[in-house]
């Protein structure tokens, strides 16, 4: 194979563009791994693209960002989260590129599992499988609880630096009451949401 190609392009383009090239690599590859390992659904899948972001500086105020953000967008939660944050690291083609990555595997799965549905469905050793990944699925949906409840209402990032919290009473009020609500009423999580951003913009002009 000819890389002469290669070589030139790295000669003649500017280190700039090789780096943001560098980026969107990085980005795909990363939500492609996500894609593959992101069983259990939507709210699963952000505790490894949390994981993932780190080492691309995500903090978890911009983590936050991103579930509220997951909420008010209408479409599913994995191509919302991907598409933000490509576009949060690498501009609209980024966005491209981690909306196409975190794709992938969803087609190429979808299609397996369509082909030999009904073998799958008799083999219990998969089936096992199955169930194991629903259980892990929970525990990760609570890890991703748990840090944006340590985050925004005691202000650390970890369980070990809860000796430095400081506690945010407001923030603690409106996350009591919305899981009051939410579990008492059933309210719509859509317009929980919008309502703790009203009391929160209300909060801000005290």
């Amino acid at each position: 194979m000819n890389y002469s190609w290669c070589i030139l392009w790295c000669l003649v383009c500017p280190i700039q563009e090789r780096t943001c090239l560098k980026v969107l690599f990085r980005l795909f590859f990363s939500f492609l791994k996500i894609g593959f390992l992101g069983f259990g659904g939507g709210y699963a899948m952000l505790s490894l693209i949390f994981e993932e972001m780190t080492s691309f500086g995500m903090t978890v105020e911009q983590y936050a960002d991103l579930n509220a953000l997951d909420v008010l967008i209408p479409g599913p939660i994995a191509i919302n989260s991907a598409t933000y944050v490509g576009q949060l690291y690498a501009g609209f083609l980024g966005a491209f590129v981690t909306t196409l990555a975190v794709c992938i595997p969803s087609v190429v799965f979808v299609n397996l599992f369509s082909t030999y549905e009904n073998r799958i469905r008799e083999n219990l050793y998969l089936n096992g499988i199955l169930t194991s990944i629903k259980i892990v699925s929970v525990g990760l949906i609570f890890s991703v609880a748990l840090i944006l409840m340590l985050s925004t209402t005691l202000g650390v990032d970890r369980l070990s630096d809860i000796g430095s919290a400081n506690l945010d009473v407001t923030a603690l009020v409106v996350m009591i009451g919305t899981i009051y609500l939410s579990l008492r009423f059933q309210i719509n999580p859509l317009l929980l949401t919008l309502l703790a951003g009203l009391v929160g913009w209300f909060l801000f002009f005290l």
